[in-house]
Parts: C-alpha cells; structure tokens; sequence
C-alpha cells in the first residue's frame, strides 16, 4: 500500500525538521577563533568544503554562540577535523567546559590567522572570512583557507542521531555484518 505524502501546504515545523537533520551523519569539528586576546571554539557538523579553487570552505554558526561573536569580529576561523579518539574533545566543546579551559585538555597552535589548531586533529583549516550571510538563528561564513595543517592519521568522529560515530570501511558492495554495533565507543 503507498503512502501519501504530508500536504505541501503545510509549512515544516523547527522540531520536525531538526528529527530529520538528526539522520545526517556528519564529520565532527571544533570552529575556532581568536579575537581581541581571547581564544574562542565550539563544536559543530556544519561544516563543508565550498570551492577549490579558491580553497574555500563553509561553516554554519549558531549567532547565540560566543564564537560566533569572534568569528564575526576578527574575521578568522579555523576549523579542526576530529579523530574518533577525540569524541570527548567534541563534548568538552560542546558546553562540558566553558572559556580558556576547553583549550586546557590537548596541544594547540595558530597558524597565519592566529585561530588556534588542534595539533593532533586529522586536520586543520586556517581560514580567513570572505562572506558571510545570516540566515534565520544562523550566519553563514565562507572562509578562504590560508594555511592548512595536516595532523595525525585516523578515523573522523562522526555524529548523528545524538550519538557518535566512527567510520567502518566496507567493501564496495559488501552487506554491514550482522549485530555489529558502529555507534559505542
């Protein structure tokens, strides 16, 4: 029997839509920033390459956030791909620690812009804000990558569905086996 699709008048609710983004797995990120003395960060999966030519690559960021105060004053941002062995990194960022204690747990450094890097991360994106847009509760920065600091090899955290993540390699092809479980850690 075939279902029939929910009127399309009807406008998405926030909630509805935010179940839906909750299946999107996403590669886990600390966006940084450095501004007026102060190191800033906060982690977040919205995040993607825009162009290659020039390097440039998007975040999105919440304008409540203190970081995006930063990014949007200073102009900088970087962005540090996280390893799966960080997935408490990804939580200290995301409101477990406040302030300069977040950067407290791992080795950072800055680059050309002065955000700070993870040393360790898979890597990191010096970045430089060449647009920006709000839209809605969000801004929207492209930022043109001035350095980039390649860290050490690994497996990216993943998150969706409010749980973290690690890649599996499969074969192309190949069935996920059975009962094995991706998301514990």
């Amino acid at each position: 029997m075939e279902q029939k699709p929910a009127s399309a008048s009807q406008p998405v609710d926030a909630g509805q839509f935010k179940i839906g983004m909750r299946t999107l797995a996403g590669a886990v990120n600390i966006i940084t920033s450095f501004h007026s003395g102060h190191r800033y960060g906060m982690t977040a999966t919205a995040v993607c390459s825009a162009t290659a030519d020039p390097p440039t690559v998007l975040v999105c960021i919440n304008k409540l956030a203190t970081t995006h105060g930063a990014v949007a004053k200073s102009k900088v941002f970087g962005v540090n791909v996280l390893r799966a062995e960080d997935w408490d990194l990804s939580t200290t960022f995301s409101g477990g620690q406040s302030g300069e204690n977040r950067f407290k747990t791992k080795d950072w450094t800055r680059l050309s812009t002065g955000s700070p890097v993870l040393i360790d991360a898979l890597v990191s994106f010096d970045c430089r804000v060449v647009k920006s847009m709000t839209h809605g509760t969000h801004t929207i920065f492209l930022g043109q990558v001035e350095q980039i600091l390649i860290g050490q090899k690994g497996k990216p955290l993943l998150y969706s569905d409010g749980q973290y993540a690690k890649l599996a390699s499969l074969t192309l092809g190949e069935p996920l086996p059975e009962g094995l479980d991706y998301w514990g850690f």
